[in-house]
């Protein structure tokens, strides 16, 4: 007698990819897909990871056979990773900064720290909000290492995506929110017209307008920035032409240091400046120069979150309340 058997059903391709990515996808190719994404070639990604070329090659190899997709393609002689490339690269760089972050917690518990806290934050969180939360963070968890990065947002975010930030405080405005990171909202922050309060105009009982606030001397943002766009826009919706006399700067800081030494104006985010107004520095004058920026927002990955970074979530949202 014969039995006949049916043959087993063969994976479909995604379910081969996803059975390649669970079980077969390892540390090695994704290091080699960044690597190559980072050196452009096959060989300058072989003398990058210590390799010979052939090994580069047969990872990659590997690895496309079996998600049975290209990942790379030849513009010339350099390489080019597909939007499938792009994604495992991304994966790439997040799993290696987790285990860079992996290592640097281990070794800080066994020295007795507490681990580390990665933070990326623009200008308008410094002067009060981050520091306020930093306080208390180091009142509850004193051994803990607080790192802060102040660059440009662009690479703030990137360094987010990548797993070299635990959260990012930021005025991003709403259409351009990155739809992969989840916001909390902290405070409002229209600009305010300040005055430095060693200025002579801030002693007069009169009411200052503009133009006679557009003979002073003025902190401008820096050319090319979103602030400076809108605050030019702003000079010439209201007829003014822009002050010559001026100090150009992006940093919060120097603003303030600036409005305590020398007679000047800057619009200002409203905390900033009702920080300002309470030591003394500059006085706040009641006239509308709201430039349309975002409100100060916390950013971070639509993923669980660990306890310090939800703790310190939760103080960033209490020191901002406080300002309101």
């Amino acid at each position: 007698m014969v039995i006949s058997s049916v043959p087993k059903a063969l994976p479909s391709a995604p379910e081969a990819a996803d059975s390649f990515v669970r079980k077969r996808l390892s540390l090695r190719h994704l290091r080699v897909l960044q690597a190559l994404s980072e050196a452009g070639s096959l060989g300058a990604a072989a003398d990058a990871l210590h390799v010979t070329q052939p090994a580069v090659s047969k990872a990659l190899s590997e690895i496309e056979q079996g998600l049975g997709q290209t990942l790379f393609v030849r513009r010339g002689r350099s390489l080019r990773a597909t939007a499938l490339g792009e994604r495992l690269i991304q994966l790439a760089k997040k799993l290696d900064a987790d285990l860079h972050r992996g290592g640097g917690d281990i070794a800080s518990i066994v020295r007795g720290a507490s681990g580390e806290l990665l933070i990326g934050a623009t200008n308008a969180a410094l002067p009060q909000v981050l520091p306020d939360a930093m306080a208390a963070m180091k009142l509850e968890y004193p051994h803990i290492t607080l790192s802060v990065r102040t660059h440009a947002l662009t690479g703030l975010i990137n360094e987010l995506r990548e797993g070299r930030l635990d959260l990012v405080v930021a005025r991003i405005r709403p259409h351009e929110a990155p739809p992969d990171l989840e916001p909390l909202c902290l405070i409002a922050q229209p600009e305010v017209a300040a005055i430095s309060t060693v200025h002579p105009l801030a002693k007069t009982s009169h009411k200052l307008g503009w133009d006679t606030l557009n003979q002073q001397a003025w902190i401008w943002p820096l050319p090319g920035t979103r602030s400076r766009s809108l605050q030019d826009r702003l000079w010439h919706d209201m007829g003014q032409t822009l002050p010559t006399n001026l100090v150009e700067t992006g940093d919060v800081m120097l603003t303030l240091s600036l409005l305590k030494r020398i007679p000047i104006l800057a619009l200002l985010p409203q905390h900033v400046a009702k920080l300002a107004a309470q030591n003394g520095i500059a006085k706040i004058l009641p006239l509308e120069a709201d430039l349309g920026l975002a409100d100060l927002t916390l950013w971070h990955l639509r993923e669980p979150q660990s306890e310090v970074v939800e703790r310190f979530k939760q103080l960033m949202l209490e020191a901002s309340q406080k300002l309101t």
